[in-house]
């Protein structure tokens, strides 16, 4: 057990578990130093961990990081329970610590410490140990900058006031803040937010909005004023009347410090931003074109003899000289048997590519507007591709085609469709063990939920909202251990239809075109056209 460790056990002398502290309300997903990373070395962006008196930890994880669990967490003292497709933290922690006391840190959403409780649980917070699992991930010395939109905060207000019925709301969701203020800040890695809360006063026909926030701000949006963040519990403690509060956003602390907090229905503000607008529409088409010059500029430079680290720092620094500001979350690139780790990141040095290896680059980037960009590819090094790899790139390419040119009018009809093609291919090891998509915006997973058919997923898929197309097959065992992914991000035309911002090929030596349809087989010439055309008319003439 680290020394670190030693102030959980402290907290635990008489019992009971913890949950290992892995975000906060800075960062929606796990970062780099928290509790949780430090203590069993597993940097997935979704886990959570229990910690016992005796230091033994039990980290679960779905579907998307066995692999990777397994690799980081080997000879430390983790047991790793891997959930099935569907299968829920909440339940799989109530079933390890049962009748125990549990502690939680007071940063977490007060929803998720809710949901614990109705399991049952003895559920209470501590503080976030000063000097141990602190969020060191910000620079505060980065501007804060505003992006055009359609619509300015206060017509985003006005339309968000139709729904609130109170004079107040606080906003704590980072990236909601971002939405309303179109305010965006590249201070924290990998996402486009800054640390911010913001309390919303809908009392006059016009409402207006207090920042609390440490930094100044250039062309502070008409409505809003600041106040330095340390002075946001002083002013929250004095109002009185009812506040409006987002429980899955909002944590414990600062639920405790609202007088008369009062649950929205829903995420109004969440459901404004699924739907783009046109300027927001014109910058997605811009940001994915400067990014399929970066994934043209990197598949020209892939040779046998690189490093895996090598070539995930050719890509960045492609993106970067294509336009990107950053990346807009941590690169996946895996060489052949490391891409059956969905989510693999560790980028070998010692793993080098050779001819007839594929490569897996799951990637993105933030332009100047601040929204997250989204693709996959899988490239292969050389000309000669071997069967199975063919085979099972041909299926999920297949996947892909009928999803993106079918009717679906929500992630639940759509996941089916890509996932009817790919269960045969289960018998053989390969798996599809994750969603099909996601929303992207502001951060990369955002409204509309998940696009999958497991659980309550019908949400109605509505026209300019954006989303990713991912299918996938993974296989974790010999002979046939590598992985195959396909994504673009698309949005929903007029006509219901799907329309790609990525005009990106798909790899020419690793399709088989006889298991595809004429339909399908027509799908894909239409797709290379278009690439051909956008390399004629954007880069070849560099």
């Amino acid at each position: 057990m680290e020394e670190a460790g030693k102030k959980y056990l402290k907290l635990l002398k008489d019992g009971g578990f913890a949950l290992l502290k892995s975000a906060d309300e800075y960062f929606s997903c796990h970062y780099k130093g928290s509790p949780l990373n430090l203590l069993t070395g597993f940097s997935g962006t979704a886990g959570e961990a229990l910690i016992d008196k005796n230091g033994k930890i039990t980290l679960f994880v779905d579907p998307r990081y066995h692999e990777q669990a397994d690799f980081e967490t080997a000879k430390r003292n983790v047991e790793t329970v891997k959930l099935k497709q569907g299968e829920g933290f909440i339940k799989s922690i109530a079933k390890k610590v049962k009748s125990s006391p549990l502690y939680i840190s007071s940063s977490s959403p007060v929803l998720f410490f809710e949901k614990l409780k109705k399991e049952g649980l003895n559920v209470s917070t501590y503080e976030d140990f000063k000097g141990f699992g602190e969020n060191k991930n910000i620079d505060f010395k980065k501007e804060i900058f505003k992006v055009n939109s359609a619509r300015d905060f206060l017509k985003k207000t006005q339309i968000l006031k139709k729904h609130i019925r109170a004079r107040y709301m606080l906003v704590t969701s980072l990236e909601d803040i971002a939405y309303l203020t179109n305010l965006r800040s590249y201070q924290m890695v990998q996402t486009s937010v800054f640390v911010s809360k913001l309390f919303l006063d809908f009392s006059k026909n016009i409402p207006s909005g207090v920042l609390f926030c440490n930094q100044k701000i250039k062309n502070l949006p008409e409505g809003i004023d600041i106040k330095p963040l340390c002075e946001f519990y002083d002013y929250i403690a004095k109002i009185k009347d009812e506040i409006v509060i987002d429980k899955n956003s909002i944590t414990i602390k600062d639920y405790d410090a609202v007088l008369k907090p009062s649950e929205s229905k829903a995420n109004y503000i969440a459901k404004m931003a699924s739907v783009k607008e046109k300027a927001e529409i014109r910058h997605y088409k811009s940001a994915f074109e400067r990014l399929d010059k970066a994934l043209y500029a990197f598949k020209g430079r892939i040779k046998a003899g690189l490093s895996e680290y090598e070539l995930k720092e050719i890509f960045e620094e492609e993106l970067i000289k294509n336009g990107a500001k950053t990346t807009s979350f941590k690169t996946i690139l895996a060489l052949s048997d490391n891409s059956s780790s969905i989510h693999y990141s560790n980028y070998d040095k010692n793993k080098i590519l050779k001819e007839g290896d594929l490569i897996l680059l799951d990637c993105g980037g933030y332009y100047e507007d601040g929204l997250a960009t989204d693709i996959t590819r899988v490239f292969l090094c050389g000309s000669e591709a071997g069967k199975k790899q063919k085979e099972i790139y041909t299926a999920v390419l297949k996947a892909f085609l009928n999803a993106y040119h079918s009717n679906a009018k929500s992630g639940d009809e759509l996941d089916k469709i890509a996932r009817k093609i790919l269960k045969p291919y289960e018998k053989e090891g390969f798996l599809f063990p994750h969603a099909l998509g996601h929303g992207i915006g502001i951060p990369v997973h955002q409204m509309p939920p998940v696009i999958t058919s497991f659980g309550d997923k019908k949400f109605p898929l509505q026209n300019n909202m954006t989303h990713t197309i991912e299918p996938g097959l993974y296989c974790s065992k010999k002979p046939y251990k590598f992985g195959v992914r396909l994504e673009n991000s698309v949005w929903v035309t007029k006509k219901g239809k799907r329309e790609s911002f990525s005009k990106f090929e798909f790899e020419e030596n690793l399709i088989e075109r006889a298991m595809l349809t004429k339909k399908e087989q027509k799908w894909l010439d239409g797709w290379q056209e278009n690439w051909r055309e956008f390399c004629e008319e954007n880069i070849k003439k560099r």
